[in-house]
């Protein structure tokens, strides 16, 4: 066995940078391939495209829902005020955990990664042909894997960014013998670092979308680079990051040197220009709105955006967690258990399916910004789609419809109503107690997957998953424009693009009044933002920068009493609101704390965010 090999992640560094030992794995001669020394690996051509693929391997994965530990997935969304479900409650995110027992971890993960950059950066080079038919790495190319890797880091720093605030900053490979224990660089130099390496690193990226080339669909290209740098100042503009923690603005390192910024301004404006430049080169015919093809159809277009791969999606994985109609993964566990292989496992808490509009476009209760919809009731039942539901599920928007399973709902290919009440076919007396609130996940389950054979279905359905899409854009644009002009026509305009695609109308033809008013059309967007990207990652975040957390449950609020329907009653006592669950939220849950593993290793040059001390 080789025991001198250089892995390929090499070594680890102690902050994520040094992990244990500074060799490949302990693998036989045949699987190390000969290699004995790193730079074997720069002087072949296929090792090098090996080594430039694997720093892909950590881009987000927002399929990944049903996995309890994966650094890059999905657990965002049961940890938000979106859904409940048992890995969650597992890694104790509903309760106040501490730094010692948390998963979902980026830390030690990204920082791999970053090594992986910082080596291939220090040593990729062209190679020349050796012989007949032999494979060959250009300047052209290695110019371009460069760009890319680039960009990639300063991704990856983007994602430490987002959980923890400020970390330190390595752009050169350590190894064993350098200096490892490193002191947090402030959050405006992390937030401009990455701004630079995203600038320059565009510069030699693919300019152009692979809307055609979906082999390289995978592949970021200049649109990605620019959404992910109005992404980043989209954060430093927002209260969290941008002088609104309080507790966080007294963090300094040993020698003093403060980690967050007081407040400026300026960042909102430079928010509103990096969004706006994301969206000049995006409606250049790049990117648009998935709409159905034919006769507009609401219901179909919002369905439709995640099943293939379209123009609205600026950047998606080609890896995702979707699994099958039956191995264990995202879509057994949205599939009630009255279906063949159904695990019913995904719950949407009640606060979300409130928020969803009537079809109307006006919200089931007053807002600040919208009244009440006279068409909403939860009194008795009405007919839909040929069954008796609770008339709260009738008239309800077409995004409502593509996000939830609800009791009366029906299941594609079966065409069979799921029944979660006492007594039903899919009640509580299943394994795991489901339905734990009454609802299930259906949001981004594709209509031809199920546990059966029958005419029309499959097993498995790949689809995206998505990292980017233009809606969101649209909605941060409108928000961030809000809080530096808040009469510019255009956060109207680009809210209800968003709307419009879900068949609601504008938001100021239901109220004049919300025109130019800043109170009313922030609530706007947040609410517009709640619901058209529910589940795919990004509340957990939106309500810490925004930091509205603390705020009552149906609010933002993160901590407090969730409700759902009542598992315990009959068809008609079933449609009660009732608690299934209170979860904890302090301020310290703004950010994340740094591993407590590295803070044991750390001869005090690493900080810790404020509250952890446990």
């Amino acid at each position: 066995m080789k025991t001198n090999i250089i892995k390929v992640l090499l070594i680890s560094l102690s902050f994520g940078l040094i992990t244990s030992c500074s060799k490949f794995l302990d693998v036989s001669d045949e699987l190390a391939g000969g290699i004995t020394d790193i730079s074997q690996v720069f002087d072949n051509v296929d090792r090098t495209r090996k080594w430039y693929g694997q720093i892909y391997n950590n881009v987000p994965d927002y399929s990944a829902i049903w996995v309890e530990t994966a650094a890059m997935g999905n657990a965002w969304a049961g940890y938000a005020d979106e859904l409940y479900h048992r890995l969650a409650r597992n890694s104790g995110k509903y309760d106040n955990w501490n730094s010692s027992n948390t998963r979902n971890h980026r830390w030690g993960t990204l920082y791999e990664s970053i090594r992986q950059a910082n080596i291939f950066l220090e040593r990729v080079k062209p190679i020349a042909a050796t012989g007949v038919n032999a494979n060959v790495l250009t300047e052209t190319e290695v110019e371009r894997y460069k760009a890319n890797i680039r960009f990639m880091r300063a991704l990856y720093y983007y994602y430490l960014m987002e959980q923890y605030g400020p970390v330190p900053i390595i752009t050169v490979s350590k190894t064993l013998q350098d200096e490892i224990d490193i002191p947090r660089n402030s959050l405006d130099e992390v937030i401009n670092f990455i701004d630079t390496e995203l600038q320059e690193a565009m510069q030699g990226m693919e300019q152009e979308p692979y809307h055609t080339q979906l082999d390289y669909a995978a592949v970021p290209t200049k649109g990605v680079a620019l959404a992910v740098r109005a992404k980043l100042w989209v954060y430093a503009a927002s209260p969290l990051f941008n002088g609104g923690f309080a507790e966080a603005l007294s963090i300094a390192n040993s020698d003093g040197k403060r980690l967050f910024p007081e407040r400026d301004n300026g960042k909102l404006q430079k928010a509103v220009t990096a969004l706006r430049e994301f969206l000049d080169y995006a409606e250049q015919g790049r990117y648009e709105l998935f709409r159905n093809t034919g006769t507009f159809n609401p219901g179909l277009s919002v369905y439709g955006m995640f099943q293939d791969y379209n123009k609205e999606i600026i950047w998606a994985t080609s890896k995702d967690a979707w699994g099958t109609a039956t191995n264990g993964a995202f879509d057994q566990f949205v599939t009630p258990r009255n279906e063949p292989s159904g695990l019913g496992g995904i719950h949407v808490v009640q606060e979300l399916v409130d928020d969803f509009y009537m079809a109307d476009g006006r919200p089931i209760k007053n807002t600040s910004f919208l009244s009440a919809s006279p068409a909403y009731s939860e009194t008795g039942f009405g007919t839909l789609d040929g069954v008796e539901v609770s008339r709260m599920y009738i008239g309800r928007e077409p995004r409502f419809y593509n996000t939830i399973t609800f009791s009366g709902k029906k299941w594609h290919i079966s065409n069979a109503e799921t029944q979660f009440y006492l007594g039903g076919n899919a009640d509580k007396n299943v394994v795991d107690g489901a339905p734990v609130t009454g609802y299930l996940l259906y949001k981004r389950m594709n209509r031809t997957v199920y546990g059966r054979t029958a005419t029309g279905a499959v097993s498995r359905r790949y689809r995206p998953s998505i990292i980017f899409r233009l809606a969101e854009f649209y909605l941060l644009y409108a928000e961030m424009l809000n809080e530096v002009q808040p009469g510019n026509a255009d956060i109207l305009r680009y809210t209800n693009m968003v709307r419009e695609r879900a068949g609601l109308p504008k938001l100021e033809d239901l109220n004049p009044a919300i025109a130019g008013n800043q109170d009313l059309q922030r609530e706007a967007i947040r609410r517009e933002s709640r619901i058209e990207l529910a589940t795919e990652g990004q509340r957990y975040f939106d309500v810490r920068r925004w930091m509205i957390a603390e705020k009552p449950v149906g609010e933002g609020g993160q901590g407090g009493e969730f409700t759902g329907m009542n598992p315990d009653g009959n068809k008609a006592a079933f449609h009660e609101r009732r608690r299934f669950q209170t979860r904890y939220f302090g301020r310290k849950n703004y950010l994340y704390p740094i591993p407590l593993t590295e803070m044991q290793r750390t001869k005090g040059m690493l900080v810790q965010n404020p509250g952890w001390d446990s």
